[in-house]
Formats: structure tokens, sequence, C-alpha cells
């Protein structure tokens, strides 16, 4: 499947000419926030609307919204999310019941000004009440402009609830080009873990026989492309640049839709991710955006894949590999090392990774030791810890996950362990089985030693 534009609108091949995908209207390019009263009246969503910003979003492109929409005889409130002083914004209790307060007078539809946290308050908030909402984007920095899922805080803890998706996308690389670096990073983050992500997919089709949908690395691909090919006018926020790596993450966030799930766009990478915000949430402590923890965590796990490709399994110990991941209550003492007891203890209600046969274990290693030399020859897209350090390199940002305040203990866990958050095959699943993961994991963390 690939994707061209017609009047600065996103479309897909072989997709309805009326909508792009899921009936958004995905737009596009240079100084369009001037044409939204048109979009909003084309989908027919109503003459009053409640703008969901704060200080920051609204006055890069908020007000000047509220102008345009009012001269099109669209009537606005806005609801200004509270400050915080020294904490950033987030989706939880007091953010949702800001904005259910503010639904009054009621209005047609609502329209998030922002970007990842504002957009997930709008859809969720949109999901409940049964509004239709649209999206302004402001930062190039997430690949959920398109999600039906929000991410969010309840009591501290990081939940994940259903949301709307936006009937209209607004991307004006003229406000996305004076959002902070940090922001545009990580969206460049968020989209290069697809890496990982298409790679367990690969590995995981030959192993357990588990589909992969060609349309989806399809897209995935591009996107990967979008960013690799863009690499001096993403970090020069040209509009060149700006434009590759929204593409790049609307196309990333297509996948959801056109499989159903996110097997395209997470694996290991993004558990890795979650666990770190799940264990500073607990500790009370700050943690980086979303995108930055991703990007960051590819790194590590880019580093393992190529210790994994270079494994000799003609000497592998299959009974003591056996032994360390069967004998339970040994095993367990490591892997609530990354987890804590609380969250440790819902996942293994679910996952049957975390539940394994002696039957289990000898139909993984069995499949994987057979397949091998598919394996490392399906691997060979991959690009190297090399490359991947010196683009990072370029973007002035940090490939040390201590640096962006994650404890080193933390991370000595994640590595080998952030498998078990799900029930999602990949290539650090596939190190347990082998009984190699500590031994990689170790070197992957020296070699990282030697780059500070």
């Amino acid at each position: 499947m690939n994707y061209y534009y017609e009047n600065d609108m996103f479309r897909l091949e072989g997709v309805s000419k009326e909508h792009t995908i899921s009936d958004i209207d995905i737009y596009i390019g240079k100084g369009i926030l001037k044409n939204t009263s048109y979009y909003v009246q084309k989908r027919n969503l109503g003459k009053k609307c409640l703008i969901v910003a704060d200080n920051n979003t609204y006055h890069a492109a908020g007000m000047k919204l509220s102008e345009i929409l009012n001269r099109g005889n669209i009537e606005t409130d806005v609801c200004l999310l509270r400050d915080r002083e020294n904490e950033r914004i987030e989706a939880d209790e007091l953010a949702i019941g800001q904005v259910m307060m503010s639904l009054e007078p009621e209005p047609d539809f609502l329209i998030a000004c922002g970007s990842g946290v504002i957009n997930d308050i709008t859809r969720f908030v949109s999901f409940i009440t049964k509004k239709p909402f649209v999206s302004i984007g402001t930062a190039a920095s997430m690949d959920g402009y398109t999600s039906v899922t929000s991410p969010m805080i309840f009591d501290r803890k990081k939940v994940h609830r259903h949301g709307s998706a936006p009937k209209i996308l607004v991307l004006d690389t003229e406000v996305l080009k004076n959002a902070p670096t940090e922001l545009t990073v990580a969206g460049f983050g968020d989209v290069y873990g697809k890496y990982i992500a298409k790679a367990d997919w690969l590995l995981s089709n030959i192993t357990t026989g588990e589909e992969v949908d060609k349309q989806a690395l399809s897209l995935i691909t591009q996107a990967l492309a979008k960013l690799t090919d863009n690499v001096e006018e993403i970090r020069n926020a040209t509009d060149e640049g700006l434009k590759a790596i929204i593409e790049g993450l609307i196309l990333a966030g297509i996948t959801i839709f056109t499989t159903g799930q996110t097997r395209a766009v997470a694996s290991v990478e993004h558990n890795q991710g979650h666990i770190w915000e799940t264990r500073m949430l607990e500790a009370e402590k700050p943690y980086a955006l979303h995108g930055t923890a991703v990007g960051c965590s590819t790194g590590y796990y880019l580093r393992m894949y190529e210790y994994f490709k270079k494994i000799d399994i003609s000497s592998l110990d299959r009974e003591k590999a056996k032994h360390r991941i069967l004998n339970r209550e040994a095993f367990r003492k490591q892997v609530v090392k990354c987890f804590g007891e609380s969250f440790l203890s819902v996942l293994e209600k679910s996952n049957k990774c975390l539940n394994l046969t002696e039957e289990d274990f000898e139909n993984h290693y069995n499949s994987i030791v057979n397949n091998w030399d598919k394996i490392i020859k399906v691997l060979d897209f991959l690009p190297s810890w090399d490359e991947y350090k010196n683009i990072y390199k370029k973007f002035g940002q940090t490939i040390h996950a201590e640096e962006i305040g994650i404890p080193t203990d933390l991370l000595t866990y994640t590595l080998p362990y952030s498998t078990f958050y799900r029930d999602r095959y990949d290539f650090v699943f596939v190190m347990n089985i082998l009984g190699v993961i500590e031994d990689i994991t170790e070197k992957t963390l020296k070699d990282y030693q030697k780059e500070k």
C-alpha cells in the first residue's frame, strides 16, 4: 500500500477517496492551518467547539486557530489546561475533570490543539461524551495522532483506555517547526523503534508461524525510509524534514487501523519504555517523553541484536537453558527486579510466557535452532548500532538510559526481562529460551560504558 497527496490531503491507494483511513481526513502541508474552518465544514461537525490546549500550544496555534474558526462562523471556547508549575501536564484525573467541566455550554465537537498528552485527553473525553474531535498537531513527537487508544495515568499508574480517532487531523509544518527540538527527536525515536518491531515480527513468523501482514510491513518500511532518508532535513527542522517525519509517524499509526493491533509498531523496545515509565511513576520521579524513551531503548536492542546474530547455536547448553527458565522460584527472583512485585503478580495471571511448561520450552527451543539460518537471513535490514549512534549524535541526543533518568539497576533488569511485559514473541524472549540473555545483556552494557 502506498500513499499520495490530493490538495494537501494524505491518502492511501486502495482506500475510499472520500476519506483517507478509518474515516479520518489527514491534511499535511505548509500554511494549512488557515483552512481549518473549511475542513470542519466539509465534515459537517457543527458550529460550536471546545479547544483543548495548554499555555504553550495555545500560543503555538490555539489563539490563531480560534480566530480562524470565528471568522468561519464557528463559535469557540477554550479549555486551557491548568499549569502545574514544575510538573508537566498529564492525561490524568485532573486534566480529564477540567475538560469535562468545560463542556458547558455544550459544544458540537472538540479540538485537541497539541501533541501527545493533549490528544490523549481529548480522544478519551470524545469517546465518553460521543462528541467528535479534530486534532491540530503542534509537534512531530508521536505516532498516536490517529490512535483509538488513550494512554492515561490513573491513581499514579499507567493505564490504557478506549478513545476516539479524530475526524480531522491537521499538521501544518509552519506550526511544527516551532516545536522544541526534543519533541521532534522524540517523534524520530518513536518511529525508529519500528526497526525492532519489524525484526521481531518477522522472526516470530519463522519460528512460531505467526501471520505477518505484508501491507502493514510495507507501511512501516516506508515510514522508516522517510526517517533515514531525511536525517539532515529533520535535524534542521526544514519543511521537507518535518513533512518526512510526520509522514513516518502517520504511516506507523495507520498500521494499527489496517491490522487491528500494534504488532507492527511496538515490540520489546516499547515494552522497556513502558516499564521505565511505570516504575518511575511508582517512585514519584520524573520520566522522559515516550518517544525519547523508545528511541533510547532501541539503541540498546540494536546492539543486542548484533550479538544475537553472532550466537553459535551448536555451542549452547540446552539443559542449562531449560533449568534456568523453568526453575520458577529462582527465575522469578530476577524478573521481579524488572517489574516490581505488584506489577509482576498481575502479569503472571495472564501472560503465558511467564508460565512456560517443559513442553513449551522444548517446542520453542527446537523451532529456534531448526530455523536459525532463516532467522539470521531475515534480519539483514536492521541498521547497525554505529548508524544509530551517528544519527543520535547529529541530533545532540544521548543514547544512555541513565541520562534520561533511568537508574542503572533498573536498566540492568529491564533489558533481559521486559519481553515478559506481554505475550508478544521477540528476540529477547528467544535469548531467554536459549539461555544467553544475561551474557548478551552484560556485553551490551559494557559497550555502552565504553561510550561514556
